[in-house]
């Protein structure tokens, strides 16, 4: 079972090669906030779990089972994201931290509820695509930069 934590460097790295060609730890750990081993050793983990592959000292590549799995993650966070400053207008970046810390716990069922009720919403308009991503959510603030992790 993936941590919440590590899920959430999963999905950094999926949006990340979203707008570049390749993903080096230094750009996961910028934004992540955090320190270049802190992000090896997420790194790691995703590595040893089957969700990435990286030879030594290079870009980080998502596996099929990592791409699909972060896109899901990707999707919760944008959908609940969606919901807290659309619908019940929270303040942005609140928005992105919040969604971040329950994307996690978000079953199948009611994201897809979720979505339903977002795209039932005339103002609102249909899910926005995964290439309109901004990079640079950020590290949740409760989590370590020093390089136990």
């Amino acid at each position: 079972m993936l941590s919440a934590r590590t899920a959430d460097y999963l999905e950094t790295i999926y949006v990340l090669s979203l707008h570049h060609d390749t993903v080096g730890v230094s750009q996961v750990a910028a934004d992540r906030k955090v320190t270049v081993p802190t992000a090896r050793s997420a790194i790691g983990r995703l590595k040893d779990d089957g969700f990435v592959r990286q030879e030594r000292y290079g870009k980080v590549l998502l596996t099929p089972k990592g791409r699909e799995r972060a896109a899901r993650v990707y999707r919760s966070h944008t959908v609940l994201f969606r919901f807290l400053h659309e619908v019940l207008r929270v303040e942005p970046t609140t928005a992105d931290e919040e969604a971040c810390r329950l994307e996690h716990g978000l079953s199948q069922d009611t994201l897809a509820k979720l979505l339903e009720f977002l795209d039932a919403q005339p103002a609102l308009g249909p899910e926005p695509s995964e290439r309109d991503a901004a990079p640079g959510r950020g590290a949740d603030p409760g989590e370590s930069t020093e390089d136990g992790g």
